[in-house]
């Protein structure tokens, strides 16, 4: 059976230079890894998170855990076990996040699936013009990501000339949490968002009335 879509959420980078556990951190009351998560789960596709930890507290419910015991390695080998989820569901997509990336936006997912075909790859265009994740790779699209090697992730194939579409999104939708410094501004980002969205739940419950 053919599944329109897999959604794939890498998380399992040791994450270092935050002295380990950093999709484990508090970002607006809850784990930094569950913002992406909630994220690729409001798709309504099958979604599956790479992982080098057994069971992360903050795992959706019906999401596939796939534990891939050579992260030490490098990104390539997680983006080979998407590549394996994708292949054994047949899907005509393979969406790739990250999960230190909190903020991008279910608008953000929905376009790159919308330009994304089996024969095409779609993915984000940062502000410097180069491509990067969030990425969509249609399913015959698949080959290049299961031959990366080592610590390459998909950038080095998103930006071969005429590889991928590109899709301009706002900056700090892909902002990607590696420091403390990072982890600081993005509790700062996220206590604005969550502000902006009590205001505006409130405004819609006054309309309502």
């Amino acid at each position: 059976m053919m599944s329109a879509t897999m959604v794939a959420v890498l998380g399992a980078g040791a994450g270092l230079r935050m002295g380990g556990g950093k999709l484990d951190r508090d970002l607006g009351g809850r784990p930094l890894g569950a913002w992406a998560m909630a994220s690729a789960q409001s798709l309504g596709a099958p979604v599956c998170l790479i992982s080098a930890q057994q069971q992360p507290d903050w795992l959706g419910p019906g999401v596939t855990l796939v534990h891939n015991p050579d992260a030490s390695s490098g990104m390539a080998s997680s983006l080979h076990r998407a590549v394996e989820q994708a292949r054994e569901r047949r899907a005509g997509r393979l969406l790739v996040m990250l999960a230190d990336m909190p903020f991008v936006d279910t608008a953000t997912l929905h376009m790159l699936l919308d330009r994304t075909s089996r024969e095409t790859v779609t993915a984000c265009r940062y502000h410097d013009g180069r491509l990067g994740p969030p990425a969509c790779f249609g399913g015959d699209r698949l080959d290049g990501l299961a031959d990366l090697a080592g610590d390459m992730g998909a950038r080095q194939l998103l930006n071969q000339p005429g590889f991928a579409l590109g899709l301009a999104v706002d900056a700090e939708q892909l902002m990607d949490i590696d420091t403390p410094d990072d982890l600081q501004l993005a509790r700062c980002r996220a206590g604005r968002r969550m502000q902006l969205e009590g205001r505006e739940n409130k405004e819609r419950a006054g309309g309502e009335r």
